[in-house]
């Protein structure tokens, strides 16, 4: 059987010798006309003004007016490049309420992510020297103190730190990707402020061993999830003025546009994506296969495709991540590969325990450590997880859960194939390797096809 699997911004065929299940999301949703499905959700928000009256309400009180547009970083597809992205039409409404281009800033909001370099931001923006011109462009740096201004604390105890720039503007506007998120339920919304904008002091609480152990930080859960409530919480401290959150479909068209009111347009897009992001499956598998999709670019951002093909493995079943790592670091951060190594000296107990002790001093990223330790302790050993990647150093795999693919090429193979077939032939070695590992007749083998953006759900 060939398996056309997701890898990079394109495909591998990978040949099989079982029958393999190939499950997908199941909606079929209609991408929406463009771009008159952009510029109608500017001029008819959800329960808010146009983003054009908000503008000029904003100039007719001061001529010296300033505009914030919070974007996400390039881990996430979101459609903002060209004549069919969002950018360009929020600037152009901008402008013609009054605000002119030096008036304007772009503000990364990548959380706790790395600064963007001018090259990958020009590459996801993708605006025309005549459309960004003088608009200011900064990254949102969590633990630059110079960056962020004090606004208090939560109802749960987190010190709220907000990019200063942010809160001081005379007009926030957040936008973003809604997509289901493994621990806060879903991603856009309120995520765009916190963590987007947030310091280093607001992620304790919110990227905490408490909050990350419970139930209902879970795909798709809202209600009751504290990571959900707290972002919120954060969120309606530092204001916004205007949401333009987008969906899309598993081929990354865009499905849907919902601007205005940051609570209710965000929750117009989760209900869209309900529809049609879960994966239906009759029963756990054996093998899960599973590529880390666009947002995989890096082991770190890698773990959300593992959180989802933990939820169709079988107890102590196998699974096989697809991922072409393309971040100028194909780990991670400093904090993700400390808290990794912790994982591997102390092992998953003894690490959750440790990171859970109230006197604990968080650890930066040690939040998708804690969430491979969940993917760990479903699997039960940690040669069960097979990590296909070429990007990553021999020396780092040391730290890394599970067993590095590559090292399932023969040195001829290593140096002689090109990269598509080195990744092609590791997978299918890694394949194979798990039929023998399962030690069973007839393996029960899938791939999940949408990688991180489907979710399974085995339906009794």
């Amino acid at each position: 059987m060939q398996l056309k699997i997701e890898y990079g911004t394109g495909f591998i065929d990978v040949n099989c010798k079982y029958p393999v299940d190939v499950r997908g999301m199941v909606g079929n949703p209609e991408a929406i006309a463009l771009p008159e499905g952009i510029t109608s959700a500017l001029e008819n928000p959800i329960n808010s003004p146009s983003l054009l009256q908000i503008g000029k309400q904003k100039i007719a009180a001061s001529t010296d007016a300033r505009a914030v547009i919070v974007v996400s970083d390039n881990t996430r597809p979101v459609p903002y490049r060209g004549e069919h992205g969002i950018m360009r039409y929020i600037i152009r409404t901008l402008l013609d309420a009054g605000f002119t281009q030096p008036q304007i800033t772009v503000i990364i909001g990548a959380g706790s992510h790395r600064n963007m370099e001018a090259d990958e931001i020009e590459a996801m923006l993708g605006l025309q020297e005549s459309e960004l011109g003088e608009v200011n462009i900064t990254n949102h740096e969590y633990d630059n103190d110079d960056h962020l201004i004090y606004l208090g604390t939560t109802s749960r105890g987190s010190e709220v730190t907000i990019n200063k720039q942010y809160y001081e503007a005379d007009l926030k506007i957040v936008t973003g990707l809604v997509e289901s998120h493994f621990m806060a339920g879903a991603s856009g919304g309120r995520k765009g402020i916190c963590p987007g904008v947030v310091g280093i002091k607001t992620l304790k609480i919110f990227h905490g061993a408490k909050f990350l152990s419970s139930a209902k930080a879970a795909d798709l859960v809202l209600e009751g999830n504290p990571l959900n409530d707290e972002s919120l919480e954060v969120a309606q401290m530092a204001g916004c003025d205007f949401l333009v959150n987008t969906t899309l479909d598993a081929e990354k068209r865009i499905t849907g546009v919902y601007a205005g009111d940051l609570v209710e347009a965000h929750q117009a897009a989760v209900q869209k994506i309900r529809e049609y992001v879960v994966v239906p499956l009759e029963q756990h598998y054996d093998i899960v296969i599973i590529p880390a999709g666009f947002v995989g670019i890096n082991h770190y951002q890698a773990g959300k495709a593992a959180i989802e093909a933990a939820r169709a493995v079988k107890p102590s079943g196998q699974i096989i991540i697809v991922a072409k790592n393309t971040d100028t670091d194909p780990v991670g951060g400093q904090g993700y590969k400390q808290s990794l190594q912790l994982l591997a000296k102390h092992g998953k107990e003894d690490f959750l325990r440790m990171i859970s002790d109230p006197k604990w001093e968080m650890i930066q990223e040690q939040w998708q450590v804690q969430m491979w330790s969940k993917v760990l302790t479903r699997i039960e050993r940690e040669e069960n997880l097979i990590y296909c990647a070429l990007e990553i150093p021999d020396a780092e795999y040391e730290h890394l859960p599970g067993v590095a693919g590559f090292k399932l090429l023969d040195q001829s193979e290593r140096q002689n194939l090109t990269d598509e077939e080195k990744i092609t032939r590791i997978t299918e070695e890694a394949i194979q390797r798990a039929i023998v590992s399962v030690n069973v007749p007839n393996p029960s083998i899938v791939l999940l096809k949408d990688g991180p953006y489907g979710i399974p759900e085995v339906i009794k």
